[in-house]
């Protein structure tokens, strides 16, 4: 009898253990396909690539200021760096040349927030939309991978790479969110210690605290990254002050947003009957905080109209689904799973930012409310930043709703514009700034910088829309004339299609 029982013990044991594994590779399965990595890889064909030693010709150069173009110039490349800036006329016989038809040429732009998750597809479309450097805000091991690539040659921008965010979390509440979200999970000063000096080796050009930090985490980490030289940068984690800010080794913060939300934290929290008070209390804390952030050297990355859309994504979304360039965007990460109806989603029954279904008209009308003024309070510190001159980088969270990758750093350029931000200044917080900041050779049009340029028809000086009239795209000195960079976006629409479970038709 008792060896019956203890066979049947081992059998129900069996059953729980296949149960259990079986539902770990179905989890882990959904996972991989929300971030896009069953999505079909696009394949252009392009034509091969040209000479290494051309010049550029009769083209208005950005000067290194960036606040004016010079015209009548040529530029010579060679071996992918510009070899010199010239007059027109001064081309040196038998270099070839390329006729810039009095275009305005700028130097390639930098999306200084994104997330490129497990889709290569993206690289084609940052590419496409003269996006020649990214700083990706969670680099996985595959985006090791891709950046290696492009370092030999693969079509891509250039990827500045953060390792996947600090935070922290009880043993299996950790072990849950490091797996399904991709987190690095720290408890203690020595985890915290030896995950940075692991990712310093691994050649990560940063690190980045998660708004989950603990405080003690976050000191530890600030010594850590000081102590490795290596940038600490991202949220401002919930469990720390201002003042935490000021006293650490972070040197940019990823979002304007986290300044709402810290001043809120001193505010005591805000709600709908409170938006006003809590916004003329950041009118008051704004100069200081300005100051503050000039002071230890901090920069701050824009994502200025992913905020201002989070009520217009409750209020419209389908509006919102229309107006974006879907087709382009990671199918996994837009329609969600099974598994994360809120997890990353973009369409209407899973997107991160909707109302929930059972809230009623009152409910939703002082929701309004509450992110009218999260909105304004991001603007309210936003140009107190601009008029103090703290460095400000171009960014846009791509990949979350609804940002495509690429085409909504031109997005952001006209929300910076309609922000106050001059066509000059925008034009720089995606070059000249972020180039500094990662130190970079690229970033201006000068001898020695790399050949990352977009030739774009029209003056962006005049106009920042401009910047979306892209003729040709050179990458590493390779170019990419307007037919092949429509190549591009064709491929990568074809395999998004024959990867999509969800129709875009009613969009």
């Amino acid at each position: 009898m008792l060896k019956w029982i203890v066979r049947i013990g081992l059998a129900l044991c069996a059953i729980a253990l296949v149960g259990m594994v079986s539902t770990y590779v179905f989890i882990d399965r959904e996972l991989n396909r929300m971030y896009g990595a069953f999505v079909k890889v696009a394949e252009p064909d392009l034509p091969p690539p040209g000479p290494d030693a051309y010049a550029l010709v009769d083209v208005n150069v950005l000067s290194p200021e960036g606040d004016a173009f010079l015209p009548g110039q040529a530029v010579v490349v060679d071996a992918g760096l510009i070899r010199s800036v010239m007059p027109a006329d001064s081309v040196p016989a038998g270099l070839e040349t390329v006729d810039g038809q009095e275009r305005y040429l700028i130097p390639g732009l930098t999306d200084s927030h994104i997330h490129l998750w497990q889709s290569e597809n993206d690289l084609l479309v940052y590419v496409a939309n003269g996006v020649t450097q990214v700083r990706d805000m969670n680099t996985v091991p595959v985006n090791l991978r891709w950046r290696a690539e492009i370092e030999d040659g693969r079509i891509g921008p250039d990827i500045f790479a953060v390792a996947p965010q600090f935070a922290t979390f009880g043993p299996m509440e950790g072990a849950f969110v490091g797996w399904t979200q991709r987190k690095t999970i720290v408890r203690t000063d020595d985890q915290v210690h030896d995950a940075v000096k692991d990712f310093a080796a691994k050649g990560y050009d940063a690190l980045k605290a998660s708004s989950f930090l603990d405080k003690a985490g976050y000191e530890a980490m600030s010594e850590a990254t000081r102590a490795q030289g290596i940038k600490l940068v991202g949220h401002l984690p919930v469990a720390v002050g201002l003042h935490d800010l000021w006293a650490s080794n972070q040197s940019e913060v990823a979002h304007v947003e986290e300044f709402v939300k810290a001043l809120d934290r001193e505010f005591g929290g805000y709600g709908p009957d409170e938006a006003e008070a809590f916004l003329e209390y950041v009118r008051e804390r704004s100069d200081e905080v300005a100051d503050r952030m000039i002071e230890h050297g901090i920069s701050v990355t824009s994502t200025m109209e992913l905020i201002d859309s989070l009520q217009r994504q409750k209020l419209d979304l389908h509006t919102e689904l229309d107006a974006a360039e879907l087709a382009y965007e990671n199918p996994g990460i837009a329609e969600g799973t099974v598994i994360t109806s809120r997890g990353m989603g973009w369409m209407p029954e899973v997107n991160i930012y909707r109302w929930p279904d059972q809230w009623d008209d009152d409910r939703k009308a002082r929701s309004r409310i509450y992110w009218q003024a999260y909105a304004e309070a991001q603007h309210i510190l936003f140009d107190t930043f601009l008029e103090a001159g703290v460095p400000i980088m171009a960014g846009t969270d791509a990949n979350v709703p609804v940002r495509v990758p690429g085409f909504s750093l031109h997005e952001e350029f006209v929300a910076l514009q309609e922000a106050g931000m001059s066509p000059a200044q925008i034009l720089a917080s995606a070059t000249s700034v972020p180039s500094d900041y990662m130190g970079t050779n690229a970033g201006r049009i000068e001898a020695g910088r790399e050949a990352d340029l977009v030739l774009l028809r029209d003056n962006p000086l005049e106009d920042i829309a401009a910047t979306q009239g892209i003729d040709m795209v050179v990458l590493d000195g390779r170019r990419l004339d307007r037919a092949a960079l429509d190549g591009l976006l064709e491929s990568v629409k074809a395999a998004n299609d024959a990867s999509r479970k969800v129709s875009l038709e009613q969009f």
